[in-house]
């Protein structure tokens, strides 16, 4: 099932992409599978990408504050914008389980700030039937299990478990040596939130009730130089390494942002959306 219905034809995306057909299956072949319950880790584990990491994570706005504000800003919910849930049996690596994990969190922000509550009940089984096959299954009840099961109908409790769970799944992966799902984790929940808001705005027209939305993805040049700057520690890793080439690509579109400002233009987000759609489409990740 393709992930979304994107309104962008498939030679603009191949383009943008910088890459072709050979090279994602070569990609694909290169995929290792891990279908056990328990997740091993390989990956940077000394003092400079913990530190690294630390300093992004204080630094950077929560993924779920921007999503948050599109219904208040006056822009209408897209649920062709959503991870379909039917995408979760895809994710066979310990890689990809992270990566999907952070971007389920942010489609239940979501959907529960735009009070699609109907949908809430399978995304939140999605995201804890991932959260167990990451070994994290204690550590997700712990903050939501019944807690979300008995709000889901409140978008407000929904919201403030799920920012609970954010925090406290990062301190249960840091705290056992897993910084590589951690990181995985906000690649996936900043990259989904990301691409919610840049496809939302790019046929939006900027107005004083929606200008906050233009200005906080202005904001983002810093976070994703920084998220691009941990990165570093990760490039030996044969399932992330494709994924940071094309942050490093999108980065260099994100260079032309005015931070401090409420100006982008509407070629440049269609530019940062195309490259959304990169990373989706590459079989590393999402598809």
């Amino acid at each position: 099932m393709i992930k979304r219905v994107i309104a962008i034809s498939c030679t603009a995306v191949l383009i943008s992409c910088g890459g072709n057909t050979e090279k994602a299956a070569e990609t694909k072949t290169a995929e290792v599978k891990d279908t056990t319950t328990k997740v091993s880790e390989t990956g940077p584990t000394d003092e400079l990408a913990d530190f690294k990491f630390t300093t992004l994570v204080i630094n950077i706005p929560s993924p779920f504050e921007i999503v948050g504000i599109l219904p208040k800003a006056g822009v209408n919910f897209n649920t062709e914008l959503l991870n379909p849930v039917e995408n979760a049996s895809k994710y066979t690596t310990s890689s990809k389980k992270g990566l999907n994990y952070g971007a389920y969190v942010v489609d239940l922000v979501y959907l529960s700030t735009n009070q699609q509550f109907a949908q809430i009940k399978t995304y939140f089984k999605t995201t804890r039937d991932l959260a167990q096959s990451l070994d994290c299954l204690e550590s997700f009840d712990k903050v939501a299990g019944k807690r979300l099961e008995k709000s889901m109908d409140k978008a407000d409790s929904i919201n403030k478990v799920m920012d609970q769970l954010y925090g406290e799944m990062d301190g249960y992966l840091r705290s056992n040596d897993r910084l590589l799902t951690a990181t995985e984790i906000l690649i996936g929940s900043w990259v989904e939130s990301q691409y919610i808001t840049v496809s939302l705005l790019k046929n939006e027209t900027k107005t004083d009730k929606n200008q906050v939305l233009f200005t906080k993805v202005n904001e983002q040049r810093n976070s994703l130089a920084k998220l691009v700057d941990l990165l570093k520690e990760y490039e030996k890793d044969k399932n992330l390494k494709p994924i940071i080439d094309e942050l490093k690509d999108l980065n260099k579109i994100y260079t032309d942002l005015k931070v401090g400002t409420s100006d982008i233009d509407k070629t440049l987000l269609e530019k940062m959306q195309a490259k959304f759609v990169c990373l989706q489409t590459n079989p590393n990740f999402y598809s």
